[in-house]
């Protein structure tokens, strides 16, 4: 009975925010991609003036590494780099779901080790 409690609740939380209204002319891009433990996923949404055209209009973002366990503490920063894009079948056109590869803050964003 619990389960199915906590499956209804979580369903009407997500429901609630899911449904928040977006500002006209502005496009969420919901970045995902692997956790340290290549077995979890990780998300944040960025809000966009324009759909894009390409993976080449998507804006290379960043993260702290150190909380997913994909980054030393000293130098955590890691970059998210676009690479792919779909349509958001949770909160519909014109919003996406961006794919991305976890990448070092280096001049050739080269990929991290945790990257599978």
């Amino acid at each position: 009975l619990l389960t199915y409690i906590m499956a209804e609740l979580s369903f009407e939380i997500a429901k609630k925010f899911t449904s928040l209204p977006v500002p006209d002319g502005k496009i969420l891009a919901e970045y995902v991609w692997i956790g340290g433990s290549g077995s979890d996923l990780r998300c944040k949404t960025k809000t966009l003036t324009k759909a894009p055209s390409g993976l080449s209009d998507l804006p290379i973002w960043n993260f702290d590494g150190s909380s997913t366990g994909q980054a030393p503490g000293k130098d955590s920063e890691v970059y998210l780099k676009p690479i792919a894009i779909f349509k958001d079948p949770f909160r519909g056109e014109p919003h996406i779901i961006v794919l991305n590869e976890c990448c070092l803050p280096d001049a050739a964003l080269t990929p991290i080790p945790t990257n599978t």
